[in-house]
């Protein structure tokens, strides 16, 4: 009988010793992104918010304290017409980039799969240009030896080739070009996942197909539009090259101004503060999104 419950009270031991062994192993993973989050992204969080209270002194050095000077400078006429200039630049750039490219990707979620493998690795492609070439290739197109204004005066539209490469078109542009493989991915998904028979429904009760899309389609993904407007909103206010290259200091954007303070005149803190407004509005906007995307998949009965 003592030699059962010794036996028995082995394999308790066996099994809460397994058990326990299983959680650990389960939790290593989430423990080790727990440990880069803190190490990669906490800790430089961290810095940047004691920097931004700091004191500025000469020659890129600070003292640490509580000063709130720099977050008062928010409020200046500079800052605020640097804001509003990427703002403006940044939701120019959403709006255009979802207003072509939703009705191109719903579209191409009615086609075949052969047809949309194809189209969507095109984009990929596309997507995996960086910044800097795209800035390059657009400020050699709107260029005056070789750009596009030459093409115009051999069709007689121009007397004479001009340069468009540097200024407010041309930074708009160049945003709005880098934004839509971006904004066809964003899309993609939900729009595929649209029960066709929603619209053939609309359809046969006598909706034309422009109808349709417009009374049907886009209510039921407005969430989608919602959050892929967002996501460029956010995506394009951090646009640094672009900016730097096609435009001048009336077309520098939010992350230029950053790059500016902390690199060339040297004031870590109201850089660092800066960098924290944008953080903020970056993670009020991301939680929109979140709301969105559930409402979306609400929507389409996922």
């Amino acid at each position: 009988m003592t030699g059962e419950v010794a036996n028995g009270i082995d394999k308790a031991e066996a099994v809460a010793q397994s058990g326990v062994a299983w959680q650990i192993k389960r939790h290593i993973p989430f423990g080790y992104a727990g440990l880069m989050l803190g190490i990669f992204f906490l800790t430089p969080f961290l810095f940047m918010v004691a920097i931004s209270f700091a004191e500025n002194i000469s020659s890129g050095l600070w003292i640490y304290g509580f000063e709130l000077t720099h977050y008062v400078r928010f409020f200046s006429p500079l800052f605020t017409t640097l804001l509003w200039v990427s703002v403006k630049f940044a939701g120019l750039a959403a709006i255009i980039s979802v207003t072509i490219t939703f009705p191109f990707t719903f579209f191409l979620s009615r086609y075949g799969r052969r047809v949309q493998v194809i189209s969507l690795v095109f984009v990929l492609c596309v997507l995996s240009l960086s910044e800097v070439i795209v800035a390059y290739s657009w400020s050699v197109m709107l260029s005056k030896p070789a750009g596009i204004s030459n093409l115009f005066v051999l069709l007689g539209f121009m007397e004479k080739s001009t340069s468009w490469a540097r200024g407010y078109w041309s930074v708009l542009i160049a945003l709005t070009w880098f934004n839509l493989p971006l904004a066809v991915l964003i899309q993609y998904p939900n729009c595929s996942r649209l029960d066709r028979e929603i619209t053939e429904a609309a359809m046969t009760l006598g909706a034309s197909p422009v109808r349709t899309f417009f009374t049907v389609v886009v209510p039921i993904l407005q969430p989608t539009i919602l959050t892929a407007f967002i996501i460029l909103f956010v995506f394009t206010m951090g646009a640094f090259v672009t900016p730097t290259w096609l435009g001048g200091p009336e077309q520098w954007m939010y992350a230029v101004l950053i790059g500016d303070e902390a690199l060339q005149r040297a004031n870590q803190p109201f850089a660092s503060a800066l960098a924290m407004f944008y953080l903020v509005i970056t993670t009020i906007l991301v939680l929109i999104t979140v709301w969105l995307g559930r409402k979306t998949h609400r929507n389409l009965g996922v």
